[in-house]
């Protein structure tokens, strides 16, 4: 792929990392007791410029030295959790190239040994636990076994109550543990998941200032679970925070943003609910209005455009 001038850059700082990492790797043959350590780095450079260019050669060759690099380090070695980690990872990046069962269930027993070699208080135990979590998360969507999505859910609040307020990655945590109740939510109906989600997602959003990169996302997805509280309760209260919520997602989505149509429709969506309780003439002509928008967003091979032509016809015939 070509590159920008900023990841151009990145690329040549990285080959000249390669390239060092090849010689000090040449000055610590096997038997030397730093060549776990040379094998290591030069896995990372070059997984490094995979991430760079999505060459799959460079990821097989990464994964061929990780693994070199944990034969180095047996059991009782002090860094064999980072080097199962760092071969867990690699082999989860394999899925994209070539999904396989046998794949993912080795990444998640790799990154099971390590969360064992990180007990409570270990230093990369959040970590560990993040890993694993999102390795299960993988495979819960392959096959969406209940015992996986109750072990996400187990694994993310333990991440949680490791990063406390304050912490850098607090804030991820939140989400990810927010989106397995979400999740577990819509397969069992708990309306305790569903309330946990809520708070934890309006928490992670108050961690993002308006400036920050996911707050859109942030916004919808608050919106989208209040939205589902309301359709099953029937609050007033959420379904004005729903309608104020999906108003500013929309308005950090302008025309050209890859999302709007989908926002449209989220917020037509929510005016219909208030449309239905009020029928004030306003919100049907505003409900009619985003509808014929997100129509002219999908284009005939579009896979929404059937949707969003029944809503807007369901829309008109309320006129």
């Amino acid at each position: 792929p070509l590159l920008s001038s900023a990841e151009t850059r990145d690329f040549e700082s990285v080959e000249e990392k390669i390239r060092l990492c090849r010689i000090a790797l040449e000055l610590t043959p096997p038997h030397h007791q730093g060549h776990a350590s040379s094998l290591n780095d030069l896995a990372k450079a070059i997984k490094a410029r995979h991430d760079l260019t999505g060459s799959e050669a460079d990821l097989l060759e990464a994964i061929h030295i990780h693994k070199e690099a944990l034969k180095h380090r047996m059991p009782g070695h002090p860094l064999r959790g980072v080097s199962l980690n760092n071969l867990a990872a690699a082999l989860r990046n394999r899925q994209q190239y070539a999904s396989s069962e046998n794949n993912l269930v080795e990444v998640i027993q790799l990154f099971r040994e390590a969360l064992a070699l990180h007990p409570p208080g270990h230093p990369n135990r959040a970590v560990s636990l993040n890993n694993l979590a999102d390795a299960l998360d993988d495979r819960y969507n392959r096959s969406e076994t209940e015992d996986d999505l109750n072990e996400i859910i187990q694994l993310n609040n333990e991440a949680l109550q490791l990063r406390s307020q304050g912490h850098p990655h607090r804030g991820m945590s939140l989400n990810k543990l927010a989106d397995a109740l979400t999740t577990r939510y819509d397969c069992v109906n708990s309306e305790s998941d569903l309330d946990e989600a809520i708070s934890l997602f309006k928490e992670n959003l108050e961690l993002q200032s308006p400036g920050h990169p996911e707050y859109d996302v942030s916004l919808n997805k608050l919106a989208l679970t209040l939205f589902g509280r309301y359709c099953r309760a029937g609050a007033e209260d959420d379904l004005r925070e729903v309608i104020r919520l999906f108003e500013g997602v929309l308005e950090l989505r302008p025309p050209g943003h890859s999302e709007r149509s989908m926002s449209l429709n989220d917020l037509a969506n929510a005016i219909t609910s208030r449309y239905t309780r009020t029928s004030i003439d306003k919100d049907l002509a505003e409900m009619i209005r985003l509808h014929r928008e997100a129509l002219e967003l999908r284009p005939v091979d579009h896979p929404d455009r059937g949707m969003s032509l029944n809503n807007l016809a369901v829309a008109l015939t309320s006129r």
